[in-house]
């Protein structure tokens, strides 16, 4: 997982690139849906305040709907060259399924059987370092504009209850996990369509991962490692 290192250098490089010109040639906001696909959850265990461990298998959350805005600028002296603020929310709730348990900290014991986890929110603040291609280069493209942004998002991961469950299905326990708000690696990719001179619609790909660490109800401290994909669609205003 991407941990905190370099987390600095990329904020004070977005922080000069925000100061950099005092004239803008381009600031947009922008409105997209999409679906969340998430990757496994990873790297489980919990620790009780006396030390006692446990580990669980990889988990595997539900793909989900996801929503997000975001604004942003180019420069007028590097018109290729802007940044941008990303704000994106979703849901991937974590199913009923096989787990596999070691250790006896936390919901989850010694054992073979199944879990659940319910998912609030999964939030990523995103500040992006935004390199296109110019207005000439999309004229050749018929009016397609690749842009690529490389960054970090802010993550936050407000989770419910953690419940287990027999094979067979019959409940065990449950403890509520909290939230937990970590920064990681956030890269975007994408397309936008030039409709008019105000509008553009756009596709594009974002991708985050953050190492997360809660404390349940129960008072055991839950560490994991999460990352997840977004494919989002919408349109975007120049102003």
């Amino acid at each position: 997982m991407v941990k905190k290192t370099g987390v600095g250098f990329l904020l004070s490089l977005v922080f000069v690139l925000f100061t950099y010109s005092s004239a803008v040639a381009k600031s947009y906001v922008g409105f997209g849906l999409g679906v969340a696909l998430s990757h496994d959850v990873t790297d489980i265990s919990g620790q009780t305040t006396a030390g006692v461990t446990g580990s669980l298998t990889d988990l595997e959350p539900e793909d989900g709907f996801s929503y997000g805005v975001k604004l942003g600028h180019y420069f007028e002296n590097t018109p290729w060259l802007g940044v941008e603020f990303d704000f994106y929310q979703r849901a991937p709730d974590t199913d009923q399924q096989a787990a596999t348990a070691t250790g006896t900290a936390g919901v989850y014991g010694a054992t073979t059987g199944q879990i659940k986890i319910d998912v609030n929110s999964s939030t990523t603040y995103g500040f992006l370092v935004m390199l296109r291609a110019n207005e000439e280069q999309s004229k050749n493209l018929f009016n397609l504009e690749p842009y690529l942004g490389i960054g970090f998002g802010v993550n936050k991961i407000d989770l419910g209850d953690a419940s287990t469950f027999t094979t067979a299905g019959a409940a065990v326990g449950s403890t509520n996990l909290g939230s937990d708000t970590q920064i990681g690696f956030l890269i975007s990719a994408g397309l936008k369509y030039k409709i008019n001179d105000k509008i553009k619609a756009y596709g594009e790909y974002k991708f985050t991962e953050s190492s997360f660490e809660v404390t349940g109800a129960d008072t055991v401290t839950y560490k994991f490692d999460v990352g997840d994909s977004n494919l989002m669609f919408g349109l975007s205003y120049s102003f």
